[in-house]
C-alpha cells in the first residue's frame, strides 16, 4: 500500500525547495544580494530542505524494499538518476568550469542507495541504530584530513571545493541512515494516520492532492524547475531591457 501521506511530506519539501530557488535565482541575476540566500537564517532553511529529501529517501528506500519487484525498480531508477548526474554535471561544466557540480544532492542520493542497499534487508534495527550513531560521530567530530580534491565527495577534506551544489557524504550521510532506521516506526504512525484521518484529509483534499502530485513526480519536478526559472527569468530581462 502507498503511504499518501509521505508523498505529502515529500510535496512539502519539493515546495520549499522550489520557493528557495526562486530567491536563489533572484540574486543569481541580480535582483537582490546573493549573499542574503547563502548564508543565515535562508542557508539554514535550504539545509532543512536538503536533510528532508534525505530523511524521506531512508525512509522510502526502505519501505520500498518489501516490495516483490523490488531489484527491478531500484535498478531502474538508479540507472535514471546516474544518467541525470551525468548530464547535470556535464551540463553546469559547461556552463561553469570553476563552481560546477560535480557532488550535488543527486550524486549524494546515488551513493546512499548503493550504501542503503546494504543495509536496507536488515532487520534488526539496533544495528541500523548502531550504523545511524557511528555516522553521526564523524559527522559532529568535525574530522578533516589533507586529502586530494578527487576525495573532497567524502566531506573528510580540510578545504571546501567551490561549487553550485555541493552534499558530501559527511556529514549528510546521517540523515539517511536515521531514515532507514526509523522507518519501520514511521511506516506504523503514518499508515495508521492514512485510515485515521481521510475525513480530515477530505477538507483539504485539493492541497493535499497537490502536494501528492508533487511529491510522487519530485524527481521531475527538481529537474525541470530550475531550466523553467531560469529560462523566465531570462525572457523577463531581455523584454525589461
Amino acid at each position: 500500500m502507498r503511504i499518501h501521506l509521505l508523498d505529502v511530506l515529500r510535496g512539502i519539501s519539493v515546495s520549499a525547495m522550489i520557493v528557495y530557488h526562486f530567491f536563489w535565482d533572484l540574486g543569481y541575476f541580480g535582483f537582490i544580494e546573493l549573499e542574503n540566500i547563502t548564508r543565515g537564517l535562508p542557508l539554514l532553511f535550504a539545509q532543512c530542505i536538503g536533510a528532508s529529501f534525505i530523511i524521506i529517501s531512508g525512509i522510502s528506500l526502505r519501505l520500498a524494499s518489501y516490495s516483490s519487484n523490488f531489484s527491478a525498480k531500484f535498478l531502474k531508477r538508479l540507472l535514471v538518476l546516474v544518467l541525470i548526474c551525468l548530464a547535470i554535471t556535464s551540463i553546469t561544466f559547461y556552463l561553469d568550469k570553476k563552481s560546477f557540480i560535480f557532488f550535488g544532492i543527486l550524486h549524494f542520493l546515488v551513493t546512499c542507495s548503493l550504501l542503503g542497499l546494504l543495509f536496507v534487508k536488515i532487520q534488526n534495527n539496533k544495528i541500523l541504530f548502531i550504523v545511524f550513531v557511528c555516522s553521526l560521530v564523524v559527522s559532529v567530530s568535525n574530522i578533516k584530513f589533507d586529502l586530494p580534491s578527487h576525495f573532497s565527495w567524502l566531506g573528510l577534506n580540510s578545504e571546501v571545493p567551490i561549487t553550485n551544489d555541493f552534499y558530501p557524504l559527511f556529514p549528510w550521510v546521517s540523515f539517511y541512515f536515521f531514515g532507514l532506521c526509523v522507518s519501520k516506526h514511521v511506516e506504523i504512525f503514518l499508515t495508521h494516520r492514512n485510515s485515521s484521518c481521510r475525513n480530515d484529509y477530505s477538507k483539504f483534499f485539493t492541497i493535499c492532492k497537490g502536494l501528492q502530485i508533487l511529491g510522487r513526480n519530485s524527481l521531475t519536478v527538481y529537474i525541470l524547475h530550475q531550466p523553467i526559472f531560469f529560462s523566465l527569468f531570462l525572457i523577463f530581462i531581455r523584454i525589461s531591457s
